[in-house]
């Protein structure tokens, strides 16, 4: 296994040597930042949250391209209202490359849909894995912010995605088992990843800013006391009729209800992100040199 991993690492360091920025280029043009959005548990909204959160970019400029990583299942196509013509297993197959194999959504945000093709990032092979290694690459050119919509869930593949990430958000709501669940994934991820400090935290489906306090100051608690780790509160989405709405019509409630109060929540957390520093955001080479790292071995 470590002859596999160290083959493709040696693949995609030849790759990112022919797509290296000359130097006389800006160097914006290799500085995609990753989001990883996780949750401990299906049904809290994560998805929902990734695509409001790129619609919101979008509407601020930013070219977004959201990666549908719950491989097997079309949520983003769906909330999106968008039927693609490609999937992730086009990709893998080595039919189409990652451009083309992209849709472009509502205000021109794109996105690369899950599909039906594969249930496990585990069962791929050596020439899916450079595939996808290497259409991940060829998004510098194309985004200035990649959003992954990880699978719910304490999967390896979910661990994968956050450590290659920038940055990771977790999304619950005040259900106890949902913050029941969001806590065994943040343990999950401090103990795969013992250095990391801090993660960003969004309640949905808040009654009250009372309730998001009461829910933060649990689940800070208990992982600052047990975990040694920080949750900040990068905010919260009312419950709102309008988004439900908005689902119900496969439309983002940014989009159909640009004055309802999500997307006022929605506006704010992607304000509140894009002036976020991050320490090691790296370039979307170290992402997917780290992915073969993950995947392979």
């Amino acid at each position: 296994m470590m002859d596999q991993a160290n083959r493709l690492r040696e693949l995609m360091r030849q790759r990112a040597s022919e797509t290296t920025v000359d130097i006389e280029q800006p160097k914006s043009a290799m500085v995609a930042r990753v989001i990883a959005v996780a949750s401990g548990k299906g049904g809290v909204g994560k998805s929902n949250f990734a695509t409001n959160l790129a619609i919101q970019m979008r509407k601020l400029g930013k070219r977004v391209v959201i990666i549908d990583a719950d491989f097997g299942l079309a949520n983003v196509e769906i909330l999106l209202g968008v039927s693609p013509q490609h999937t992730v297993s086009h990709v893998l197959n080595g039919e189409v490359d990652m451009e083309v194999a992209l849709t472009t959504g509502p205000l021109g945000c794109m996105f690369l849909s899950g599909g039906s093709g594969m249930s496990a990032l585990s069962e791929l092979t050596d020439s899916q894995i450079a595939r996808l290694t290497d259409g991940f690459l060829r998004l510098d050119d194309l985004a200035d912010f990649i959003i992954i919509d990880t699978r719910a869930g304490l999967s390896n593949a979910v661990m994968n995605f956050i450590k290659a990430a920038s940055d990771t958000i977790i999304v619950t709501t005040p259900d106890p088992t949902a913050i029941a669940d969001a806590y065994a994934l943040i343990k999950s991820i401090k103990a795969t990843m013992p250095e990391i400090e801090v993660l960003q935290l969004v309640i949905n489906c808040a009654i009250n800013s009372a309730e998001v306090q009461e829910v933060y100051e649990k689940l800070n608690g208990v992982a600052s006391r047990f975990l040694g780790i920080k949750l900040s509160l990068l905010g919260s989405i009312p419950y709102d009729a309008s988004l439900v709405r908005a689902v119900r019509k496969q439309q983002p409630v940014s989009i159909l209800f640009p004055n309802a109060e999500s997307t006022k929540h929605f506006r704010i957390i992607c304000a509140k992100l894009l002036k976020m520093q991050v320490e090691k955001k790296g370039s979307i080479q170290n992402f997917v040199m780290k992915l073969i790292g993950r995947f392979s071995v």
